[in-house]
C-alpha cells in the first residue's frame, strides 16, 4: 500500500514539474532571443533596459528573434501580431505595447503596435521613422547594436509622447515646396508674357493710333474659353524603412533588412 502511495506521489510530482516547465516555455520576456543573436551579457543588459522602459512609460517594449516566420504564420506581420496576442503581451488594462520581430533565415522584420497609449506614441508615420533607428545596424549584421537602438528609439518616442509632443509627420516641408513651386511658375508665366509684348512709343495725339478712316458703329466682347493648369502632388515614399501594415486592432510595418 505504501509503495502505491509513493508511486502516485511521484507521478503527481512529475506531472507538476512538467506543467511548470510547459508554463515557463509559454512565457515571453521583453527580449526573447530564440535565434540566438545575443551573448548572455548582451541579453541581460537589453532585457533590463527594455523592462525599465516598459515600466517607466506603461507601454511594453518587446523583441522576438526567430529562425523563420514561415514556421509559424504566413507573413512576418501576422507572426508578430499572433505572438503579441497569444502570449497576452502589453502593459496595463489596454495591453499597450510595441513588438519587433526578426526572421533571420529570410532577413525579414515586422513590428506591431497595440493599445491607445502605444498608438499615440507610435502612429503609422512614427513606426516607419522608428525603423530608421535600427535597420542599418541589421543590414550590417550588428544585432546587439540594432536591438539596443530599437529600445532606445522606443524610449525617445515614448518620452516625447509623455511630454505631449509625439513624433508626427512634418507639414512644413510640403507646404514650403508647394509655395516655392507656385512662385516659380508665376514668375515663368510673367516672363513669357513680357517677352511677347512689343515696345511702343507713346503717342501724344489720338490720330497716332488710327490708320485710315475710323468709323466705330458697335462693339462686343465675346467669351471663348478658360485655361486651367493642374499640378499633381506626389506622396512621399516610405519604402526605405518598410511598408505600413494594419489589422487586428493595431498597426505596424514590415520589410527586409
Amino acid at each position: 500500500m505504501k509503495k502505491r502511495i509513493i508511486t502516485v506521489l511521484l507521478a503527481l510530482t512529475l506531472l507538476l514539474c512538467l506543467s511548470v516547465s510547459v508554463f515557463a516555455e509559454s512565457q515571453l520576456w521583453n527580449i526573447t532571443d530564440d535565434a540566438g543573436l545575443l551573448s548572455d551579457e548582451e541579453y541581460t543588459q537589453l532585457e533590463s533596459y527594455a523592462e525599465s522602459v516598459s515600466e517607466t512609460y506603461g507601454v511594453g517594449v518587446y523583441v522576438i528573434t526567430i529562425d523563420n516566420y514561415e514556421d509559424y504564420y504566413d507573413s512576418p506581420y501576422e507572426t508578430a501580431w499572433q505572438f503579441y496576442h497569444e502570449y497576452t503581451l502589453g502593459e496595463g488594462e489596454d495591453r499597450d505595447g510595441i513588438i519587433l520581430l526578426l526572421s533571420m533565415d529570410n532577413r525579414q522584420f515586422a513590428n506591431f503596435v497595440y493599445g491607445p497609449k502605444a498608438d499615440y506614441a507610435f502612429d503609422e508615420h512614427g513606426v516607419l521613422e522608428l525603423n530608421d533607428w535600427y535597420l542599418d545596424d541589421f543590414r550590417n549584421d550588428d544585432w546587439a547594436g540594432g536591438l539596443n537602438h530599437f529600445v532606445a528609439g522606443c524610449e525617445d518616442f515614448l518620452a516625447k509622447a509623455a511630454a505631449g509632443e509625439p513624433v508626427r509627420r512634418s507639414t512644413t516641408g510640403p507646404i514650403l515646396l508647394i509655395t516655392l513651386g507656385s512662385m516659380v511658375f508665376a514668375l515663368i508665366v510673367c516672363l513669357i508674357l513680357k517677352g511677347k509684348m512689343k515696345s511702343v512709343r507713346t503717342g501724344t495725339h489720338a490720330n497716332a493710333y488710327v490708320v485710315g478712316a475710323l468709323n466705330v458703329t458697335a462693339s462686343r466682347d465675346q467669351f471663348t474659353h478658360t485655361t486651367k493648369t493642374r499640378t499633381k502632388i506626389e506622396k512621399e515614399s516610405s519604402s526605405s524603412s518598410g511598408s505600413s501594415e494594419s489589422g487586428g486592432g493595431g498597426h505596424g510595418s514590415s520589410g527586409s533588412f
